[in-house]
């Protein structure tokens, strides 16, 4: 929970504010008491809002929709006020995470737990449709979880399936990835009905099975293809739920079982009760005996949280310095150690009535923090080599850390240890300033590639107040598994090579994404094709085993191409094959002048060898994965002429970067590999930062704050980002790279146009 700033009222009508539980571009959700005495969550619009016509209206009819909603897995409604100034809404307080949070963090549910979950909200949405109306957006992120059960919230979108206003034929509502096909095509009206609830309701429980969406991850538009055409992905759900899933995602949705007929196909488990919250089955050894125990602990510290909260003659708005949140290892009512500032607070991006609540008084932290125990990912606050200094810490003014988490030591430890040294260089130039106003500490954590240790160095680094800022993780994956951790301490993250749009919707707050997604590339690889290479039909070749990856690359460009318009051929390659001469063949014999391939590394030197047996002369042009030594070591001449399209710089090569590309040569002895350019920009923005704060504003929320509002001009582009952390494109950040004699060459910016 965030402090109260000094421009929030100390009421909203006879409830007295405790705290910020997020904010968005509409408005602000605060913690709250009754003046029972009860906590509520209090969502509040900003006035400027409810005088746009017809806005008020829509808020009228969610307090509406929500009044008509009687369950016991239902958040309930408690107060509210549609036609207030500033219109206004209360609901009970739930201090547990939400579910996406839960198995992000601490892994799939249990088969007993998965039919807990499914019944309770399968039992909500049987509310939810007999009051005559459809939630149209039940996800991960709209499910919390108490200690006796979920519960369903958000009806902002909720309506009447005869109800238009939201759904004109054509409009999309919700949220991708757990979307029925029915709203993926945008069908209008009565298309869209209980069995979409019933559709997205196995989405989520395929989620809490397997800790992914069933759909996948990637483009939008990629994701709402899937929910039409794609069967489901339900790898890893047990056994015993496998067929109720299925009908669940049945694309027709006559075929799918009704709420209440699911209700009854999930207790067929003898354990799973229908009693009300904070009524166990008699044969329960306890109510939360359904989760995992990580999860109840969480729970359990935010409830103690909680309860410790002042009572109502206490809880004064404060004037100049907001109250100071607890320490990452102490108890909810200990002071934390640094100090905090009322300014620049970070504004949630997220609207008001979607947020994920956030942790209470920092028990999630402190659980993190005391869980560590024994792992094997090694701390490095020493050098990384070279024969420069390390950067320690010395004795002038405080002492501040910027951490760097990335593999140093597994699959991806190039990237890794670049990052590093990149980091190191930036600090120790800072350090070395003459009016430095405070001195910097690198913390290197390794993770070694393994999302489970890198899930335990975002606790490690979370619990440690000195960090201010982390610098990290190297991929996909580890991003993935620690990005709940960062964000629920708000502490700020940059990636830099990971490149997946999935870190990005999830909304974490203090992730920022300080690179073109792959996603992105496409479009820029797209302009080389047409101009560069002058391809008058691309054959876009997807590869199977590359997953999200390959299809993010793939469906960009495909979309990319259809809407300029220009042909192309796309053909996609089974994981079970590894020979690629149909699909060469195919694209070639439908007049492709040019190859996309949307791969990696290794399967990438496969489709070379066969282009290369065709003597095909074309343009072959890749995405930043075959930017890997591994990709020249197995094609060899083949790989001779291919193009990559990456965001990356070559340090030696940018007329920007070289005084870096020397200074690095000095401290390492070795020519600056990919990525320690770019690790030195965003370290050296994050200190160009946090030296402007005020000493006693240099806190990790105002740092973030300070980096999503400003603009940074380094050596390898010009950072800025947009309100969802995602980098602003403003016309770099793409590169071009080919393979000339067995090297990878720098090429320079990639085309802007074709």
């Amino acid at each position: 929970m965030e402090p109260l700033r000094s421009s929030d009222p100390a009421r909203i009508a006879e409830h007295r504010l405790l705290g910020r539980l997020g904010a968005g571009g509409m408005g602000v959700v605060y913690l709250a008491r009754t003046p029972g005495g009860a906590l509520v969550a209090l969502k509040v619009l900003l006035a400027e809002y409810a005088e746009e016509p017809g806005f008020k209206e829509r808020f009228r009819r969610e307090v509406e929709v929500a009044r008509r909603v009687d369950s016991p897995w239902v958040v309930p409604l408690v107060d509210a006020d549609p036609d207030a100034e500033a219109p206004w809404l209360a609901t009970a307080f739930v201090p547990g995470p939400s579910l996406a949070e839960a198995v992000s963090s601490y892994g799939p549910l249990s088969e007993r737990g998965l039919r807990v979950l499914g019944v309770r909200l399968a039992e909500a949405l049987g509310e939810v449709h007999r009051a005559g109306l459809v939630h149209r957006d039940l996800k991960p992120g709209n499910v919390l979880i108490g200690h006796d059960g979920p519960r369903l919230i958000d009806f902002g979108i909720a309506r009447a399936p005869e109800d238009r206003t939201l759904t004109a034929t054509g409009m999309v509502v919700g949220t991708p990835g757990y979307l029925s096909p029915e709203q993926a095509e945008g069908r209008g009206g009565d298309g869209i009905g209980p069995a979409s609830d019933v559709f997205s309701l196995g989405c989520v429980l395929a989620f809490a099975a397997t800790g992914r969406a069933p759909f996948g991850s990637g483009a939008l538009d990629a994701l709402l293809y899937r929910a039409v055409h794609d069967p489901a992905d339900l790898e890893g759900v047990p056994t015993g739920l496998l067929d109720l899933l299925g009908r669940c995602l049945e694309k027709d949705p006559a075929r799918r079982p009704d709420a209440g007929e699911l209700a009854r196909e999930l207790t067929a488990d003898a354990a799973v009760q229908s009693e009300g919250p904070g009524e166990a089955a008699p044969q329960d050894e306890g109510a939360s005996a359904w989760l995992p125990e990580a999860v109840s602990r969480l729970i359990a510290e935010r409830s103690a949280a909680a309860l410790a909260l002042p009572d109502i003659e206490h809880t004064l708005a404060p004037t100049e310095t907001p109250a100071e949140p607890p320490t990452a290892t102490g108890s909810p009512a200990e002071p934390e150690t640094r100090e905090t500032s009322a300014a620049a607070e970070p504004r949630d991006s997220r609207p008001a009535g979607r947020r994920r609540f956030l942790l209470l008084a920092g028990g999630a932290v402190a659980l993190a923090a005391g869980g560590g125990g024994a792992w094997w990912a090694a701390a490095r606050d020493g050098g990384s080599g070279g024969k420069g200094p390390a950067a320690t810490a010395s004795s002038r003014g405080p002492v501040h850390t910027i951490a760097l988490h990335g593999d140093l030591s597994g699959p991806y430890r190039a990237t890794g240890r670049a990052q590093e040294r990149g980091l190191r260089l930036a600090v120790e130039e800072f350090n070395a300033r003459g009016d430095a106003p405070f001195t910097v500490k690198v913390k290197a954590v390794d993770d070694g590639g393994d999302p489970a240790a890198s899930a335990r160095v975002a606790k490690d680094l979370t619990g440690d107040p000195t960090v201010l800022a982390v610098v990290g993780p190297t991929t996909d994956d580890t991003g993935q598994a620690a990005l709940a951790t960062y964000d629920a301490g708000l502490l700020p993250v940059v990636g830099l090579s990971p490149g997946t749009t999935n870190l990005t919707i999830q909304g974490f707050r203090s992730f920022l994404h300080a690179r073109l997604l792959d996603a992105v590339l496409p479009i820029f690889a797209s302009n080389y094709l047409l101009g560069t290479a002058r391809s008058r039909k691309v054959g876009i070749v997807v590869d199977r085993p590359a997953g999200a990856y390959g299809t993010n690359l793939a469906s960009s460009l495909s979309n990319t191409l259809a809407n300029v318009p220009h042909p192309s051929v796309p053909e996609v390659v089974s994981a079970m094959r590894r020979d690629f001469g149909t699909a060469v063949d195919g694209v070639l014999s439908a007049g492709a002048d040019s190859v996309f391939f949307a791969g990696l590394p290794d399967r990438g030197a496969l489709i070379a060898a066969t282009l290369r047996e065709r003597a095909f002369q074309g343009a072959r042009v890749s995405g930043p994965a075959l930017l890997d030594d591994q990709f020249l070591t197995q094609a060899q001449e083949a790989a001779e002429g291919w193009v990559m399209v990456a965001p990356v710089i070559d340090a030696t090569r940018k007329p920007e970067a070289r005084k870096f590309a020397a200074a690095y040569r000095e401290r390492f002895e070795e020519a600056p590999p990919r990525y320690a350019a770019e690790a030195y920009d965003v370290t050296s923005m994050l200190l160009e930062a946090l030296a402007a704060l005020p000493s006693k504003g240099r806190t990790r929320q105002n740092l973030l704050a300070s980096v999503r509002e400003g603009k940074y001009e380094g050596i390898t582009k010009n950072i800025a980002f947009q309100e969802n952390g995602m980098m602003a494109i403003d016309g770099s950040g793409a590169y071009v790279w080919r393979v000339d004699q067995g090297g990878f060459v720098y090429d320079g910016p990639a085309p802007l146009t074709a």
